[in-house]
Formats: C-alpha cells, structure tokens, sequence
C-alpha cells in the first residue's frame, strides 16, 4: 500500500499472517513476483527442510551467486516458518533480508534443501532495481540475526490489512506496513 520505502520482510510476515486466517495450509511458499520457472519438474512442495528453489536464475547464468543465498522462491513448512520467527522487520528497501533468513534457518537447526540445479532454473521479467537499503545498517542487522530472530519477526510483524481479494487461483492482500 502506497509508494514507501519498501520492506520484504513485514510484507511477507503479513501474508504469512493473513492467509493462515483463511487457509489451514502445512506448506508455504515465499516467491519473488519477477520469477518465473522453467522446468516442470522444480516441484512446488515442502521438504522435511527449508526448500530454496530458485537455485539458477537466468541473470546470473545460472549459476547460485553464494552458498548462504535463500532468495527468490523459499518454501517452508508452516511450523518451521512459525519457528524461524518469519522475516525480520527490520530490513527497509532492497537487500539482506534473504540472508538474515538464512541465519535464522541455521540457527534453528534447519538445513537448507535445494533442487538440482539443472531442474531448479527460473527466468528474471526485466524491471528496474529498488533502492539499496544502506551498506552499514544491512550489515550491523545481518551480524545480530540470530540472536534477533527470538524477539523480531513474525511474531511483532506490524500493519494494517487494507484489503482482501480472494480470486480462484490467488488471494491478494494489500497491506500498510508503515514507515522506515
């Protein structure tokens, strides 16, 4: 809602958050909306672990940028979402909130599953870049994580629900997340 700084993190909690209330769902999926697949056979569907299925991305050939890297599409299942804590809040415009995610997901004793990187292939819709959040703070958070994932999160996500569309292949929110 509205033209704010964005933050990645709130807006996911948020949906997390409102689409339990509509659906008794036991596996979540976390896909960035200029991602689209290209092998059938990359399967939407929960792992014992944390699935990062956007292994290879046409933007940076193919080929997983870092070890540590969980962006792009993130399934879970529901009570391992519930025990990362979801997102941290704290990451206003573009950056380190996916690696904040995978300090929480290690740090609870999960491991991070991937797809073969031959099956796991998306392809990036061209768009402009957001703006950057600043160096420092991304870093100054990514050195708390862990020990933030306890006390900020899902649990403390705040917003306002503007509104629900409910569609037959989607429901979309659109939520207030305030300001940085």
């Amino acid at each position: 809602f509205g033209n704010d700084t964005f933050n990645k993190g709130r807006i996911m909690n948020a949906a997390f958050r409102e689409a339990l209330k509509l659906f008794d769902s036991h596996c979540v999926c976390f896909h960035d909306v200029d991602l689209v697949p290209e092998d059938d056979r990359n399967m939407y569907s929960c792992t014992e672990q944390p699935k990062h299925m956007s292994i290879g991305i046409d933007k940076f050939q193919y080929i997983l940028p870092y070890d540590g890297l969980v962006g792009g599409v993130l399934m879970f299942k529901t009570d391992q979402f519930v025990l990362v804590n979801g997102y941290s809040n704290m990451y206003w415009g573009w950056g380190a909130e996916d690696d904040d995610m995978t300090t929480r997901i290690l740090s609870h004793g999960l491991r991070i599953y991937r797809p073969p990187s031959n099956i796991a292939r998306y392809k990036m819709v061209k768009h402009d870049g957001r703006k950057s959040s600043e160096v420092s703070v991304r870093m100054k958070l990514l050195r708390s994580a862990a020990k933030r994932s306890k006390l900020e999160g899902l649990n403390n996500a705040q917003y306002k629900l503007v509104s629900t569309h409910i569609e037959k292949l989607f429901t979309h929110f659109i939520v207030d997340i305030g300001h940085p």
